[in-house]
């Protein structure tokens, strides 16, 4: 027995859809970056570090000058262990600090050079909140403002062009 391709019953066919316009193309680009640099930068959550938990880790890509600073609050008094690495392992700083109930301190560590960098963070099993704040020289993280704004309005000066020039030409035809 043969057997027949036939679509399932309840699949949908593939459709048509309108061409999207070039200045459409812009401003949908445009308007994606302001957003996502806006979630990117605005969107700090800080790091919940439960009671009885172990160190915490985590690292970042840093070039020559760029900034890391870690602030720290516990909830109970502890002597919290602040570490910090470069890509080969290697302790670049270690600092024990002493805080009561509730305190918070900021360390900053700034890089000599460029590469992955790594944090240690020990609380003694105390609970604590982590708030990381990498702080670039170069700013290339704010690169998709003005990128995004650049998109956006040369979307909307398209829209405005094409939008004059078809008025102009509708109104040739219906003389």
């Amino acid at each position: 027995m043969k057997s027949i391709n036939r679509p399932h019953p309840f699949m949908a066919g593939g459709g048509t859809a309108p061409k999207m316009k070039m200045n459409e193309v812009f401003i949908l680009t445009g308007t994606t970056l302001l957003l996502g640099a806006l979630f990117m930068h605005a969107w700090v959550s800080p790091i919940v570090i439960e009671q009885g938990d172990e160190s915490y880790t985590n690292g970042a890509s840093l070039m020559k000058g760029d900034t890391i600073t870690l602030t720290l609050e516990v909830e109970n008094e502890t002597t919290a262990r602040v570490v910090f690495f470069d890509e080969n392992d290697n302790i670049l700083s270690a600092e024990s600090i002493v805080l009561a109930n509730g305190e918070s301190v900021k360390r900053s560590f700034e890089a000599n050079e460029g590469g992955a960098y790594t944090y240690e963070i020990d609380t003694k099993g105390v609970a604590s909140t982590l708030q990381v704040d990498i702080d670039r020289k170069l700013m290339i993280d704010l690169l998709p403002f003005p990128l995004g704004a650049f998109f956006l309005a040369f979307g909307l000066y398209q829209r405005k062009v094409t939008s004059e020039h078809e008025d102009a030409i509708d109104a040739e035809l219906e003389v």
